[in-house]
């Protein structure tokens, strides 16, 4: 499971897109520490079938949901059941975007450390690329008719089974995009083939390291949070 990850700020996505500022928010900021039901980037295809970047909740509402309230643990699709989960299975088939990253963070079960507070709680890990700022997690969105009639737009990450380095971490990583495999990811002719294709040939390419136990604390937001610190096993 990914449930707090950093997001690029706007000019690092410009780069990374090419994306003119008429398709970038301005509201755009580096998040530090984000976390589900917060609003993130989404690049996705507008109707004229440009990318652009828009504004979405982190934890998918489906278009059908009933209740007042958005479902939890929504905000990670695994890709083994997203064809059939009722969950994810049509936003899968049309309705995909990208989710800009600079990093994400997972924690390692097998190191015992203890916080600020004296509590033992699991080491907090920082995963990257080395030479690249921005990376693109393959997301899924949807837009929901809220209980005021009002459309909101929100997205799920996909996930699959860890590999490479992220592995000694985290059972889990996202399943992050090459910049080859945008247009195809974002299509939404592409087949169900090709988009298990995509899941399937995503990077790897990652490095980790440990970082502060405070990003355990969705209330802490700045940049020392990606700063690197010694493992002291509690």
């Amino acid at each position: 499971m990914c449930g707090r990850y950093v997001t690029p700020d706007e000019a690092a996505m410009e780069r990374r897109w090419h994306i003119g500022a008429r398709n970038v928010g301005k509201w755009i900021r580096t998040g530090f520490n984000v976390a589900p039901t917060r609003q993130v980037p989404l690049v996705l295809l507008n109707d004229e079938g440009q990318q652009e970047v828009v504004s979405g909740r982190w934890g998918l509402i489906p278009h059908w949901w009933k209740q007042p309230k958005p479902p939890t643990l929504s905000f990670n699709a695994r890709s083994e059941e997203a064809a059939t989960k009722p969950m994810w299975r049509d936003v899968i088939r049309r309705q995909r975007c990208l989710m800009p990253a600079a990093g994400w963070y997972e924690w390692n079960e097998h190191e015992q450390v203890r916080n600020r507070a004296g509590k033992i709680v699991n080491q907090p890990y920082y995963h990257h690329a080395a030479n690249d700022e921005v990376l693109a997690i393959a997301g899924l969105w949807s837009v929901w008719k809220g209980p005021e009639g009002q459309d909101v737009l929100s997205c799920a990450l996909i996930t699959k089974e860890a590999a490479g380095p992220v592995a000694a971490v985290h059972h889990r990583m996202p399943v992050i995009l090459a910049p080859e495999q945008f247009d195809l990811w974002l299509s939404p002719s592409t087949s169900s083939e090709q988009v298990h294709s995509a899941i399937a040939l995503s990077r790897e390419d990652f490095e980790a390291y440990p970082v502060s136990t405070d990003v355990g604390n969705t209330k802490n937001e700045y940049p020392e949070l990606l700063d690197r610190v010694p493992v002291t096993l509690a």
